[in-house]
């Protein structure tokens, strides 16, 4: 396997278990994908690299201040991590 084949797949490892992580943030909110929750992602270049933010999005409720992942890659130093942050202000149960 390439170096870039390597840096895919721990790329899509790493995006995998961030989505894991934030539908599991999301269902202890009760955020739930019946109910409209989805994952949005975008892409951001930083520090010689690219992040993939995944952030919980609703078209009509507000999300959870904080609660986001993001997954980077370097390929420079061919470095792939990720970052996951529980919401700041979680709703009152």
């Amino acid at each position: 396997m390439s170096d870039d084949q390597s840096l895919a797949s721990e790329f899509r490892e790493q995006r995998a278990k961030a989505e894991a992580y934030l539908w599991s943030e999301m269902e202890r909110l009760g955020l739930y994908a019946r109910d409209g929750w989805t994952i949005t992602e975008f892409t951001r270049d930083r520090d010689g690299g690219v992040e993939l933010v995944l952030r919980p999005l609703h078209r009509v409720k507000s999300s959870p201040e904080g609660l986001e992942c993001v997954v980077r890659i370097r390929a420079s130093v061919a470095q792939v991590d990720s970052n996951c942050k529980p919401p700041t202000n979680p709703p009152a149960s």
